[in-house]
């Protein structure tokens, strides 16, 4: 009865997933594409850079994921952050990201709850510095 009880509290969460919380304006580009509408894809994370090398913008959405759960990885060079992996905040303090994205030479940060990735003092966003990184034993690089 219980495990019957979790599976439905767990379907009510999910039942969004995956659902745009802002209708999306769909086009038929694939490749170049168009700036995302903000707050509608709440699970994706996107960074690039543009063609004069500098920090592109990020696109990422708040609702029904709330906005400190969009994560950018970031590291530091020369100075200045580079966006470069998204992540999922599976715990107040633990943040998942692809084992290729982290290097031990690095500086890391994340920028939880942007939109955009060039705007440094974004309202509703923070940033935090990496303290440890755990990559799993059997990635091979």
């Amino acid at each position: 009865m219980l495990g019957a009880v979790c599976l439905v509290v767990l379907l009510g969460y999910a039942y969004g997933c995956g659902q745009p919380a802002v209708p999306p304006q769909l086009g038929t580009r694939v490749v170049g594409g168009e700036d995302a509408v903000a707050h509608s894809w709440p699970w994706q994370v996107r960074g690039h850079r543009d063609r004069e090398g500098g920090q592109g913008r990020g696109h990422s959405c708040s609702d029904p994921v709330p906005p400190s759960l969009q994560i950018s990885l970031q590291y530091r060079s020369f100075g200045s952050w580079y966006h470069t992996c998204g992540g999922t905040l599976i715990a107040p303090q633990w943040v998942l990201t692809a084992a290729h994205c982290i290097s031990s030479s690095l500086t890391y940060r994340v920028a939880l709850g942007k939109q955009d990735l060039s705007v440094d003092d974004e309202p509703g966003s923070v940033t935090v510095g990496v303290e440890k990184t755990i990559v799993h034993e059997k990635w091979n690089s």
